[in-house]
């Protein structure tokens, strides 16, 4: 009988180790398993921290929301506010020959789509530029947004948008259009822009400098209050995305959100490859993307000529 009660006690006590040691394994998987989901949260947190840049717009409608929403932060600030009131956007235009599926993607164009085949000039350019801003960039403010048509009988691809009593849209100011500008922004056509508050923006503009190459030669006082206009304000590019490319045949993506940086992304949008402060030049801009890709830069950049050849040098 003492036999049998001691090897009842042993077994009793195997069992209760037995358990003891099931429930340590167990609350240590637990612990593990509870550290490894922490260290699975912290590797995400991290990553979501990395990735909060917006990765660069795939289509030229997306762009024209893009710069929609910067639109909006501007008009809600007060007019006390450092927000800047007379600025441009940069919009991207789709190729003019593209086919089916591709009618909207960002493709490289040069600057406001140069490189593209306008066969109808300006007309066909206003016609693809009022698209995306009607249907995307000032989509959502109902009523009060009105197209005017041109700005001026001869101000060729301007046209023009009332949104609201505070804001007004023009498109394609150059140097030999910024006649109308000037009038505009003085009040020939009324006197709603010339208010403090009022913002004025203008996209895809074309001028060069602060009026030196306005007009013809003669028109002195042309000059004057081009430049005086074009200095007298910053006319800071609050929303841009380019597709660019350099010599060496590496493209990237170029696109400024107000008030972030200047950031221009990688072929694929994957990385950011380099940022500025200020708009920077096709040179800086060429330099990053072939630094980024490993490219040796093409012939005629910044390489003598003397050490080159036709065989093994080609400028694309």
């Amino acid at each position: 009988a003492d036999g049998r009660r001691a090897a009842r006690a042993m077994r009793a006590a195997s069992e209760a180790l037995h358990s003891c040691g099931a429930r340590g394994a167990r609350d240590g998987r637990r612990a593990r398993t509870a550290r490894g989901r922490r260290a699975t949260l912290r590797a995400a947190l991290a990553t979501a921290s990395s990735s909060s840049i917006a990765p660069p717009p795939l289509t030229c409608a997306a762009a024209a929301a893009e710069a929609r929403a910067v639109l909006r932060t501007i008009r809600k600030s007060s007019v006390e506010s450092p927000v800047p009131r007379r600025v441009r956007v940069e919009l991207p235009l789709p190729r003019a020959d593209a086919q089916d599926g591709d009618e909207d993607a960002i493709v490289y164009l040069g600057v406001h789509g140069q490189a593209a085949d306008w066969s109808g000039g300006m007309a066909q350019r206003l016609r693809v530029t009022k698209r995306l801003i009607e249907n995307d960039m000032l989509d959502g403010y109902n009523d009060s947004t009105e197209y005017l048509g041109l700005l001026d009988r001869d101000a060729d691809g301007m046209g023009v948008w009332k949104v609201g009593s505070s804001m007004t849209c023009v498109t394609h100011p150059s140097d030999t259009t910024m006649e109308y500008l000037v009038k505009l922004a003085r009040g020939d056509y009324g006197k709603t822009v010339t208010e403090k508050s009022h913002i004025l923006v203008v996209v895809n503009a074309f001028w060069s400098g602060n009026g030196e190459s306005v007009g013809q030669p003669w028109e002195f006082q042309l000059k004057r209050d081009a430049k005086a206009l074009l200095s007298e304000w910053s006319w800071e590019k609050v929303y841009a995305c380019r597709r660019t490319r350099s010599a060496a045949g590496v493209e990237g993506t170029l696109v400024r959100r107000y008030p972030g940086r200047w950031m221009l992304f990688n072929a694929n949008g994957s990385s950011v490859v380099r940022e500025w402060d200020d708009e920077p030049s096709n040179r800086e801009i060429a330099e990053s993307l072939n630094e980024d890709a490993g490219r040796p830069e093409v012939v005629g950049w910044n390489r003598d000529a003397a050490n080159t050849s036709r065989d093994d040098d080609v400028m694309t």
